[in-house]
């Protein structure tokens, strides 16, 4: 049985689906010393714990959140306050207007990062290809289209590895201090502007859209917070899952064929699979408001409780052959964009935008395999992909 005492920030990022079996196969909620989290990693106990979130025993977020983001944000906030904000955020990411949006420009938008790389034969289809399609398209929804793709990336990276920091890394905390200050400069005209002049984009529906009778449009302080959160996890999401996609194609050559030979019937099937294999955010973060006891556990109030949701895609209760990237599976749900009123309100764009990239790269790259002279670089615990995926393609 796994030594939970040893279980380190760095094994989780190196790999951490065996060290999930373990603790899945130990009890419902394990606590794990090295990182203070107490994690639970099952699909029946993800679900189950999932319902009582943002309820009388359990707050939504992580207890470092609010110090991280600055304030209270889309992650933290509950009951009406949250749901004023999440209307404002959901105008731009609803079904209607993301496909909307997609079909005004997102395809052309990513069939000339492809083209743009089409004739060179190789390249690294994260760091070259998706992670910018994903900052470029969703910058653009966000109403960035005036911020470089790089800097949009390195914003991204830099909130990414100061959150994931748990080791007190101070190069990791100094970085993503600093990169906040940055965007605080940006977003301090841009938010002044949109609050005299309103437009389509979700940061302009966050400032307007949700507010109560008499109220004006919402501050810097009021909606930052939650932009910070929304540049971390939006950036992310489509450009590592996309990734991950190719990770597990790649790994199965013959469904790789099957999808270059009919990108738009197995596009869609290809992404959920590549969703479920391998969740882009790997942890729905809440803590308890009071003692919280579960199946005998209790853990104590407001200590870390993370619901795995990486884990629970990998739970053999649930799917058979769970390690398997295996786009022919039969569908079903996933954990992978949370649960409740903290759904990831973001889900439609990344599904939409995301299986746009893998039809297209299916279609415009052909006879991709791997580099065999450079490696996949896979890592991460919090935020999991492929970080580096070198190929080739005729």
């Amino acid at each position: 049985m796994i030594d939970v005492t040893a279980i380190t920030v760095d094994a989780l990022t190196a790999d951490p689906y065996p060290i999930y079996d373990e603790l899945r196969a130990m009890a419902p909620i394990v606590y794990l010393p090295q990182i203070d989290e107490w994690l639970v990693t099952s699909w029946d106990d993800c679900r189950a714990i999932g319902a009582l979130k943002d309820s009388v025993q359990l707050a939504p977020g992580h207890p470092v959140d609010q110090e991280f983001f600055g304030g209270d944000s889309v992650l933290t906030m509950s009951g009406e306050k949250h749901a004023l904000l999440r209307e404002g955020i959901d105008r731009s990411l609803k079904a209607g207007p993301v496909a909307q949006f997609l079909d005004d420009g997102g395809r052309e938008t990513v069939i000339r990062y492809i083209d743009a790389i089409a004739p060179t034969g190789r390249g690294d289809l994260a760091v070259d290809l998706f992670n910018k399609i994903s900052v470029r398209v969703v910058g653009n929804r966000l109403g960035f289209d005036d911020v470089a793709d790089e800097t949009l990336v390195r914003w991204f990276e830099a909130l990414s590895g100061g959150l994931s920091n748990k080791d007190g890394e101070n190069e990791a905390s100094n970085r993503a201090q600093a990169t906040l200050q940055e965007i605080d400069g940006y977003m301090g005209d841009k938010i002044a502007q949109l609050r005299q002049n309103p437009d389509d984009s979700l940061l302009s529906h966050m400032l307007h859209v949700g507010l109560q009778e008499g109220e004006g449009p919402r501050t810097f302080d009021e909606v930052m917070p939650s932009i910070r959160v929304i540049i971390l996890g939006a950036f992310q999401e489509p450009g590592h899952s996309v990734a991950t996609t190719f990770w597990g194609l790649l790994n199965e050559p013959d469904q790789l064929r099957e999808l270059q030979a009919s990108p738009p019937e197995f596009a869609p099937a290809a992404l959920r699979e590549g969703f479920r294999w391998m969740a882009p955010i790997g942890v729905v973060a809440a803590h308890p408001r009071t003692d919280f006891t579960y199946a005998g556990i209790t853990v104590p109030a407001g200590a870390p409780l993370s619901l795995v949701v990486a884990a629970a895609n990998r739970d053999p209760a649930k799917f058979d052959e769970p390690h398997r990237y295996d786009m022919h599976r039969e569908r079903t749900i996933n954990a992978t964009f949370g649960y409740g009123v903290h759904h990831c309100s973001g889900h439609q764009l990344a599904k939409g935008l995301g299986e746009i990239m893998v039809e297209e790269t299916a279609r415009r790259l052909p006879n991709l395999r791997l580099d065999p002279d450079s490696p996949a670089t896979v890592s991460g615990y919090l935020f999991r992909g492929a970080k580096s995926l070198p190929v080739i393609w005729n």
